[in-house]
């Protein structure tokens, strides 16, 4: 080999060295297939934006030796990547069912992108719409290592901030995240959140509640979208507006 082909064959070993240091390492192993519930029918054209994974988490961020848990997780890519602008981390009360990815994720995105509103269009072309498989979210110690789930993970995903729909019990989830990572969070939907709780100054919150007309499903995804996206509170007057203190 001449010294030239020497000296260039290096400096290709180099740069691409360089570049693996400059990849971060990531906790998630994401798989060929989803070990989706096949029972269930799912729009064929979100399932080929549809990949699962499995993250690896700390079982106590408070005492990492205590050994790692592994979470599930199932992503929605945007329609259109390359305009890609962030993340929405959606989250029912349920948990997906053990060894297998979430399907809430999937059948919302669906729902979604059957809307003509500019919002919902935006969501399922630009944004990446994730399910994490929480822990046990009925004690206070499962919101709050769930909570560090959701940072680890988005560190993991690179994103700078994300935005949140949480649900019931994952409604709490998410306002305990708000409170420990409020730089973080864009903003942020809790439907239907269990116990009465103050929301995070720092955190832009709408607080959604169903109510007992029938429509109140439609009063919450009127708000939902156009909150998400472009930050727009609906009316004081909206009968699916949760004050967070139990009226």
């Amino acid at each position: 080999m001449t010294v030239a082909k020497y000296l260039t064959c290096a400096c290709l070993w180099v740069t691409a060295s360089a570049a693996q240091e400059l990849i971060p390492p990531t906790a998630i192993d994401w798989l060929l297939d989803c070990p989706l519930r096949t029972a269930e029918r799912l729009d064929p054209e979100v399932l080929q934006r549809t990949q699962c994974g499995v993250v690896s988490v700390p079982r106590n961020y408070a005492v990492p030796r205590q050994g790692n848990l592994r979470l599930h997780l199932t992503r929605v890519g945007a329609r259109d990547p390359l305009n890609r602008e962030g993340v929405v981390f959606v989250l029912a009360s349920d948990a997906p069912q053990r060894n297998q990815g979430g399907t809430f994720v999937i059948h919302l995105t669906s729902l979604w992108g059957s809307y003509s509103n500019p919002a919902y269009r935006t969501l399922v072309n630009r944004y990446d719409v994730i399910e994490l498989s929480p822990r046990d979210l009925g004690n206070d110690n499962g919101v709050e290592q769930a909570a560090q789930d959701l940072e680890f993970v988005r560190t993991q995903l690179g994103d700078a901030q994300l935005l949140y729909l949480g649900n019931a019990d994952a409604a709490r989830l998410g306002n305990r995240y708000a409170a420990l990572f409020p730089e973080r969070v864009a903003r942020m939907v809790l439907v239907n959140a269990k116990q009465p709780e103050s929301a995070t100054p720092k955190v832009e919150q709408l607080r959604l509640k169903e109510t007992a007309q029938q429509d109140a499903s439609s009063c919450i995804n009127r708000w939902m979208g156009d909150f998400l996206v472009f930050g727009k509170q609906p009316p004081s007057s909206t009968r699916c507006l949760d004050s967070g203190n139990g009226e």
